[in-house]
């Protein structure tokens, strides 16, 4: 048996450009043969509906409750939703952050701080990996190697060619851990992207074990 993992989600009121709430993500997941996604909304230096005034604890917890929401409406379908987040770490550069756990959030305030040094250094501290999302985007390039575990090589949403240059990078690189996803927003673009294994992936721990070892095949058209 086969299973389709969609890495790169974004759900409203979470995310301030996304125009899809829980429910519809779930419904076309199902519809598009999906087994699971990794929820990466983005996060307090990205495109956040969230308000940066608040105490830290106040602004992770609608973090918590919307991939809550979204874990319960997946239960209905079958369908496992993994905790994670997607963070802008300088300019045009975001990571995806897999293996994070809200505890993780809860407990380091200091990811309030801007970079790619912080966050990498401290979710390095738990395992988690980075990778790097749509790395040439608006004129972005990958970090530095000694930041990131990985970069998405298919990104749904963005220009064709940004793919073929992550695409030409990984091949450079290839003790990097290669991604694909959709950057959903709206329910449309939901089924494209993602990953294939031939095993369920059911938590944070099981997807970071599944992308270190490789046991999964990139989706694209």
């Amino acid at each position: 048996m086969k299973y389709k993992y969609q890495l790169h989600t974004h759900t409203a009121p979470t995310s301030k450009c996304a125009k899809m709430t829980p429910e519809e993500l779930i419904r076309a997941l199902h519809d598009g043969g999906y087994a699971g996604c990794v929820m990466t909304n983005h996060f307090y230096h990205g495109n956040t509906g969230i308000s940066r005034e608040l105490s830290w604890e106040d602004f992770v917890t609608p973090y918590v409750e919307d991939y809550l929401e979204c874990k319960r409406e997946g239960e209905k379908y079958g369908i496992d939703v993994i905790f994670g987040v997607e963070e802008g770490v300088g300019g045009p550069v975001e990571i995806l952050c897999y293996g994070i756990t809200p505890e993780i959030l809860f407990c380091n305030p200091e990811l309030r701080e801007y970079g790619a040094e912080t966050w990498c250094r401290i979710l390095h501290s738990y395992d988690v990996l980075i990778i790097q999302a749509h790395p040439y985007r608006n004129g972005g390039s990958p970090l530095p190697l000694e930041y990131i575990d990985g970069i998405e090589t298919y990104n749904h949403s963005h220009d064709p060619s940004l793919n073929d240059s992550a695409e030409i990078f990984a091949k450079e690189h290839p003790e990097l851990i290669l991604t694909s996803g959709g950057d959903t927003h709206d329910y449309r673009t939901v089924p494209f992207g993602g990953i294939e294994t031939d095993e369920p992936i059911r938590d944070v721990r099981d997807l970071v074990r599944v992308l270190r070892a490789g046991n999964y095949r990139l989706l694209k058209p």
